[in-house]
């Protein structure tokens, strides 16, 4: 319910429930070597932070947050906002 991967993007809050309004999750590991932490508010993405541990290409996408595609490199972290 709070991330997706089996596809070639990483989905956030996909089935978030109608009682989490607002959260954070920290250290949720999504498929191809990303480790994800993020903050949502009113069922919005208000912050999520991507760690890879691998070098490539990803795409993230989210309730809030426009699809977002990047080129990640090895033991980088990046950061995107609402």
């Amino acid at each position: 319910m709070l991330l997706q991967s089996h596809t070639d993007s990483i989905r956030l809050l996909p089935a978030l429930p109608a009682g989490w309004s607002e959260g954070s999750v920290k250290g949720l590991r999504a498929r191809g070597g990303y480790t994800l932490d993020f903050t949502w508010s009113g069922g919005l993405v208000a912050e999520a932070v991507v760690t890879c541990t691998v070098s490539g290409p990803c795409r993230l996408e989210g309730p809030g947050l426009d699809s977002v595609s990047f080129t990640g490199e090895a033991g980088s972290t990046y950061t995107f906002t609402r």
